[in-house]
């Protein structure tokens, strides 16, 4: 008998549920049920399930500092965790090598300058008809390979660190320097030192890791179905970081454990939130079907698989059943054949879940 009862109960319960049930409650009573009103809010866009994403440095974002010469570290100016900029003198390198490269340099732009002046003699001689054809081809082809020659050791020099402005002082006033300034490549934080001051280097020996945090790239591992769908440029949100990214890539590789594939999205603002090697949970930016509502988490009642809401009517409050299409932290998307433009109960709705279930039971 008591099983029979259960049966009939939830069937009515289950009937009762599936329509709208109209509470005839006056301005009084939901007052004393201190509810309060709120707006449906139509949902254009949505989220889907959320995935784990890790956040990962773009290789082009870090830079190896090396030795431009080999030599002695004679000071160091920043440490792991300093930010940089572009450009920024980071350190000191005193170097044998640089002054033998200058000396180099001071010979090569001696003979150029010598071979420049004999070319423009000769060419006034040859004007003059002094001098044969051949002799002028001569002095010109000693005066390009001396140019050559002096372009090629100025090269050297700027790979050896030295800047346009040092090259000319020194072809200017002929004084070489033995120390040469560590320069950061890009912008962004030092990751790793691998020199101290007083240590000996040769060149290209790695002396700091310098990585710009900004953007970072999203690998989100989302199911084939659903990778399949993406598009360069489709959005991505962070729900509980307030933050977006973009899809860069999907890559064609199957994980064949969890038939997932890896989804590249770049997030430029707000990558400082984050941090290389974080795991993050991302959802995917889906549109909505019409009829696609956000709510607060408040206005929605659940009995067992049942959600609800409660509509405001002229008569009373409208017991209205609603599909949740997405759940976040305060928030519900929800589907219901509403216009968009009503009101509902978004405080006091246990007391009208209550009041409900009481009415069911009569």
């Amino acid at each position: 008998m008591k099983r029979i009862l259960f049966l009939v109960s939830s069937l009515c319960l289950s009937l009762h549920a599936s329509a709208a049930t109209l509470l005839p409650l006056s301005s009084a009573q939901l007052k004393q049920m201190q509810v309060q009103w709120g707006h449906l809010q139509a949902q254009q866009e949505g989220l889907s399930a959320s995935y784990p994403a890790e956040v990962v440095l773009p290789p082009t974002q870090t830079r190896v500092v090396t030795a431009p010469q080999g030599g002695l570290i004679t000071r160091l100016n920043v440490s792991v965790g300093d930010t940089v900029k572009q450009g920024q003198v980071i350190g000191q390198l005193s170097s044998p090598d640089l002054v033998a490269l200058q000396s180099n340099y001071l010979q090569s732009d001696t003979q150029a300058r010598l071979h420049e002046q004999a070319l423009k003699r000769d060419q006034e001689l040859f004007k003059d008809g002094i001098i044969a054809q051949r002799r002028i081809q001569e002095t010109q082809s000693a005066y390009e390979t001396s140019q050559a020659l002096m372009h090629e050791r100025k090269q050297t020099l700027k790979l050896a660190g030295m800047s346009e402005g040092q090259i000319q002082q020194l072809a200017q006033k002929r004084s070489m320097q033995n120390g040469m300034a560590i320069i950061a490549p890009i912008s962004g934080q030092i990751m790793e030192q691998q020199q101290q001051v007083g240590a000996r280097v040769d060149m290209a020996m790695p002396i700091y890791i310098i990585s710009n945090p900004s953007p970072l790239w999203l690998m989100i591992q989302v199911p084939i179905a659903q990778a399949q769908q993406l598009r360069p440029g489709a959005l991505v949100r962070l729900p509980k970081h307030n933050l977006t990214a973009k899809v860069d890539t999907v890559l064609r590789q199957l994980n064949k454990n969890n038939q997932t594939t890896q989804v590249r999205a770049t997030i430029s603002q707000g990558a400082e939130q984050l941090s290389v090697g974080q795991v993050v949970d991302v959802a995917l930016v889906e549109q909505t079907a019409a009829g696609s509502f956000a709510v607060p988490r408040s206005a929605v009642a659940r009995q067992g698989e049942q959600a609800v809401i409660f509509v405001q009517e002229a008569k009373g409050v409208a017991v209205t059943p609603v599909k949740v299409m997405l759940e976040q932290d305060q928030q519900l998307t929800v589907q219901v054949n509403l216009r968009g433009n009503e009101t509902i109960a978004v405080q006091g709705v246990a007391a009208l879940k209550g009041h409900w279930l009481g009415l069911g039971g009569e």
